[in-house]
């Protein structure tokens, strides 16, 4: 099936259960499990957790898997997922001038290839000729009125900003257009907790290239857009972000452990999954990247319990205030079970390690919990 836009294929409503990898999730249509293949490399953890709608179509009977993924259900709106279908949309926006920093544009080409990066469109002023090579970013990460980009770290992104820089030597204009898949959002600001090169990059070359963020509302139907709002960037923000701050690590047990642990002695870990909260003030990035080193001098509590962990996921919170005690108390409150004084040798916690029966990343309240650290706590002024 070809997918144009609007959207007047139809549509089968679906409930997510989980993500079997990055392109394949596992869902329901009624009592049916079925296989849906995920056109989105995002992380996308506070969107696909289990008992979200979906919204999928059908593919040929030749295809290898029956479904794909166009949307989920957030709240009140459909957030598309299905990232091949932003430019289709943004193609017939600006063809339509609704676009209004970009109404005297048309798209000249598509996928243009330049230097050793392809890039999404090239872009005609109608009265001047001047040309725009444009790059379009999805964006699905936001708290209540901030929406961030991108929601994992890309290398592919950061090579995009520094090379669309490099076209104002050329005497091309260069611009990325941040399509943000929420109505409610009123601001935009590059990801600096998760991606601190890709948002460095922008901040540094802001003024070499044009940075536009809009969110977009669809009607009920998901067939169309009816509503684009332009998005506040507010970069004075971001000039004192420095890389420091505090780091949730998350990993599983797969079998009860007994361990040893410096002065705490032999413990005993259950099998499940674990969060530990902790903190760097100086190289928040050296300090994260030391966890992933297998040889290594043993220094912390957690070095000892590292090793014995699998699938370990870390999430930052980039921020000058000393937040690890405070973070630890909320997820202390959320948790399974406490680890007593582990991690917690030089302050008044009870601990900084805590015990999950389930995997916390698929749990609506862990994920509220980083949403609001990492995006609803910025403050704007």
């Amino acid at each position: 099936m070809v997918l144009e836009y609007p959207f007047k294929f139809q549509k089968i409503k679906a409930t997510f259960l989980e993500r079997i990898n990055r392109f394949v999730v596992k869902a329901k249509i009624e009592n049916k499990e079925i296989f849906a293949y995920l056109p989105n490399l995002g992380r996308l953890w506070e969107l696909l957790l289990p008992g979200k709608e979906l919204l999928l179509f059908e593919n040929k009977k030749t295809s290898k898997y029956p479904y794909t993924v166009l949307a989920c259900k957030n709240g009140s709106h459909y957030i598309l997922l299905h990232t091949h279908l932003t430019n289709k949309i943004i193609k017939k926006l600006v063809a339509e001038g609704k676009l209004g920093f970009w109404k005297d544009y048309r798209v000249l080409k598509e996928e243009v290839k330049l230097n050793s990066s392809r890039f999404d469109f090239l872009l005609v002023n109608k009265y001047t000729s001047e040309e725009m090579v444009l790059e379009v970013k999805t964006c699905t990460l936001f708290g209540k009125e901030i929406a961030m980009f991108p929601d994992a770290e890309t290398k592919r992104g950061t090579r995009h900003i520094l090379e669309l820089a490099e076209f104002q030597k050329e005497g091309l204009r260069g611009g990325v257009l941040f399509v943000v898949m929420n109505p409610e959002i009123n601001y935009f600001l590059p990801a600096y907790h998760i991606d601190y090169q890709f948002s460095k990059s922008l901040i540094e070359k802001r003024d070499n290239i044009e940075v536009k963020a809009v969110a977009i509302k669809w009607d009920k139907t998901f067939t169309f857009v009816e509503g684009i709002k332009k998005l506040q960037i507010p970069f004075k923000v971001l000039e004192k972000i420095e890389d420091k701050g505090v780091y949730l690590l998350v990993f599983e047990l797969k079998g009860r452990e007994k361990i040893k642990i410096g002065s705490l002695g032999e413990k005993i870990f259950d099998s499940g999954f674990y969060v530990y909260v902790g903190s760097a003030m100086k190289n928040l990035t050296k300090r994260i990247n030391r966890h992933f080193k297998k040889n290594k001098k043993i220094r912390w509590h957690i070095d000892y319990l590292v090793p014995k962990g699998h699938n370990l996921k870390v999430i930052p919170v980039r921020t000058s205030n000393k937040l690890e005690c405070e973070i630890a108390k909320v997820v202390s409150l959320i948790s399974d079970k406490i680890i007593p004084d582990f991690g917690a040798s030089d302050c008044k916690c009870k601990s900084h390690l805590f015990y999950f029966s389930e995997n916390p990343l698929n749990r609506r309240d862990f994920q509220e919990l980083i949403i609001e650290y990492r995006i609803n706590r910025i403050n704007l002024e």
